[in-house]
């Protein structure tokens, strides 16, 4: 509203300076040639009253008299002229009064017809995510990121940039934009759920614990949620909790029985999976627990169902939550299995190369160290292992 008014008091000082110069035309006051013309009547008056008493002769005073008349005359038409001025001045007021009216209506009718006045302003998060601005989408979140670093306070900022943050796979970025509109805008599902996902990601697939806390809030807010329910199964698969997970499972199929989602199918795979983990049965698409695979040469030990290079490379098909999940699973079951017989320098190989290949180095220099304890005696076993230390760049 206020930038209607500053609008329209500039446009009224522009319309006063422009047409300022056409309110002046009329006159002000009595014209001159009205008091010239009694003037010349005085001075005939004056002319008869000096032949009367004799000053000036017949012939001076007629030729007085014509000279008088001529510029009585000329001063009547002169004095007739106000009223043409005066209509000139009408005029120029009248023109004065249309320009000034016409001139908004025509700014006004310019705006309506190729103008958008009913389109509402649109929001940060809308123009964001605008194809248009595909183009011009990084000096975009510059500009946003320029303002939140003047204003941090802005939670509506933080709020619209998070999920393009996600869409740039900036999760880091994502989890703290939604932390942060969390805090200035106060909780909601979708902040939750978007902050959760985006630790999941940042941790390529692994659930930590604040994404799992975040994760629970977003349902406990909307449970009609699908992604963080998913999540929250998956941590407890993670967790080795394949009983509860199953349950969350089959209660997701339950009220979304009636959907046609595409992730009802992988739902359904993994309550399988997870129910063959539970009875002790091998799980399609895993090495099976305990199976010969040729092992390291001159050890005469069988290789361990760990995940190999095969199995991680065949997991890069899976979505990041997926794959990170299935090679936890298969990683704990190696090391679970390992920790019940130990004499397997295969299956020990195999969980140090895992545990470096999912950045786990602490873990991967323990297991290094608890192999070389279980196999001192073997010189050869020794051997191996310190080769794949040497290569892993791992010290123990």
């Amino acid at each position: 509203m206020l930038l209607w008014v500053i609008l329209a008091c500039l446009t009224a000082i522009v319309l006063l300076v422009l047409l300022r110069p056409l309110a002046g035309a009329g006159p002000k006051g009595l014209a001159p040639e009205a008091f010239d013309a009694a003037v010349y009547r005085d001075q005939l008056s004056e002319i008869e009253s000096d032949r009367g008493r004799g000053l000036i002769g017949e012939a001076e005073a007629e030729a007085a008299r014509i000279e008088i008349s001529r510029r009585l005359l000329a001063a009547g038409s002169k004095e007739r002229a106000p009223d043409r001025v005066k209509a000139s001045g009408l005029r120029a007021r009248v023109a004065m009064i249309g320009v000034g009216a016409a001139l908004p209506l025509f700014a006004l009718g310019f705006y309506l017809a190729y103008g958008s006045p009913r389109l509402p302003d649109q929001p940060l998060a809308l123009r964001l995510q605008d194809p248009a601005t595909n183009q011009n989408l990084e000096a975009l979140v510059a500009r946003v990121e320029a303002r939140l670093r003047e204003h941090p306070e802005e939670g509506e900022g933080w709020d619209a940039i998070a999920p393009v943050y996600m869409g740039g796979r900036r999760y880091a970025d994502a989890a703290d934009a939604y932390a942060q509109a969390i805090r200035l805008l106060g909780p909601s599902a979708k902040r939750f759920s978007g902050q959760g996902q985006a630790l999941v990601l940042q941790n390529n697939g692994v659930v930590t614990e604040d994404a799992r806390q975040a994760l629970e809030r977003a349902v406990a807010l909307d449970a009609t949620l699908i992604e963080p329910r998913i999540l929250i199964a998956i941590a407890k698969e993670q967790d080795g909790q394949f009983g509860p997970a199953i349950e969350d499972w089959r209660s997701l199929l339950a009220k979304e029985g009636g959907g046609d989602a595409a992730w009802r199918e992988m739902v359904k795979k993994r309550i399988a999976a997870d129910e063959a983990h539970v009875a002790g049965k091998p799980v399609a698409g895993e090495p099976v627990a305990g199976a010969e695979t040729p092992g390291p040469a001159g050890t005469g030990q069988q290789g361990a169902g760990g995940p190999g290079a095969a199995d991680i490379a065949a997991a890069q098909n899976m979505s990041p939550a997926e794959r990170q999940a299935m090679i936890e699973r298969m990683v704990q079951g190696l090391a679970a299995r390992l920790d019940q017989d130990g004499n397997d320098l295969g299956g020990w190989l195999k969980l140090v190369r895992a545990y470096s290949v999912l950045d786990r180095k602490d873990d991967a220099v323990k297991a290094l160290a608890r192999a070389k304890s279980q196999f001192s005696g073997n010189s050869d076993a020794t051997e191996q292992l310190d080769a794949l230390a040497a290569e892993l760049g791992l010290k123990s």
